[in-house]
């Protein structure tokens, strides 16, 4: 039988890190191990991650080391968790722990905010789902389009990726091949939308559906984009991961509604700004030094194997 990996940390993570759980939240944790040796000697793939339910991952050290030094806010923020949230800590996992400054860089900007950005767009698309609702599939009639399409979908994907990528001018195509191009993109836009609808009334959780009826918008998609936009300025500008959250009694005062929407947009805005500014200055490398990385993640691996130093 093959050997277990070895789990080097773990810890709570999610609302309950940040100090914003509510008593109906999950508790939610993640783990780095180190695998048996044919994990890394053997020629089989290995698996990236374990997942022993949906709210208990643990990463294989490998993909942890990949997504930190991207700057992933998820896989940083463990890193960062508060001792009384750290459950499992080997001598291994303080040898990570000790190293964690080193996968900070400028690379925040891009993750974090753009964690942020796309809490907003959700935000901004269920605000117009809420504010004018799809109230039908849309058909191919109402885009001028015959019930049977007369160019396969590849042959317009083809088409779309050409001018796209320039290898081909829209010169070359006919007005009328030009219009029903425009009119299936049109037609498979709403279609995703009217899908895409249909599947957000499906999952809507009951508690956020009613902050959403009754505020206009989602208001906890809204206290996760202002954390992640205040934590990638923290980043970027004192070098600090502040994973259980100081502004917390904010934070849940936001998730219950506080802002208006035009509040959240301008904060939003305001914050997007603050933290481009923030990246500018920064006193962070543009990017981790891979290799200083490599060498403590293949030091880490061989002390779990028993191998000696390469």
């Amino acid at each position: 039988m093959d050997a277990a990996p070895t789990l080097i940390y773990e810890t709570i993570h999610g609302s309950r890190a940040y100090g914003l759980a509510t008593p109906a939240s999950d508790t939610d944790r993640k783990g780095v191990i180190i695998g048996p040796r044919r994990w890394y000697l053997g020629y089989q793939s290995s698996p990236e991650q374990i997942e022993l339910d949906a709210d208990h991952v643990r990463y294989e050290i490998r993909k942890l080391f990949r997504l930190a030094a991207a700057a992933n806010p998820t896989v940083l923020e463990i890193l960062w968790t508060d001792p009384a949230d750290q459950e499992v800590v080997t001598p291994l996992g303080e040898r990570l722990l000790a190293a964690r400054d080193a996968f900070l860089s400028r690379r925040a900007q891009g993750s974090f905010a753009g964690y942020a950005l796309s809490q907003l767009a959700r935000i901004k698309t269920h605000r117009r789902w809420l504010l004018s609702p799809p109230e039908a599939a849309p058909t191919r009639a109402e885009f001028g389009l015959p019930e049977r399409a007369t160019i396969s979908r590849d042959q317009l994907g083809a088409v779309e990726t050409m001018l796209e990528d320039g290898r081909l001018d829209e010169g070359a195509l006919t007005p009328n091949f030009l219009a029903i191009l425009d009119r299936e993109r049109r037609y498979r836009a709403a279609r995703r939308e009217w899908e895409n609808y249909g599947g957000w009334l499906r999952t809507r959780n009951p508690r956020r559906a009613e902050l959403e009826a009754r505020f206009g918008y989602d208001t906890k998609h809204a206290m996760h984009l202002v954390r992640l936009l205040r934590m990638g300025l923290e980043i970027l500008r004192d070098g600090a991961v502040i994973v259980r959250r100081p502004d917390a009694d904010e934070l849940r005062a936001i998730r219950e509604g506080i802002w208006s929407y035009d509040q959240l947009i301008e904060a939003a805005e305001s914050m997007s700004a603050t933290i481009k500014r923030a990246a500018s200055a920064s006193p962070l490398p543009e990017h981790p030094d891979e290799e200083a990385l490599d060498r403590l993640c293949d030091a880490l691996v061989a002390a779990a194997l028993g191998l000696g130093a390469a």
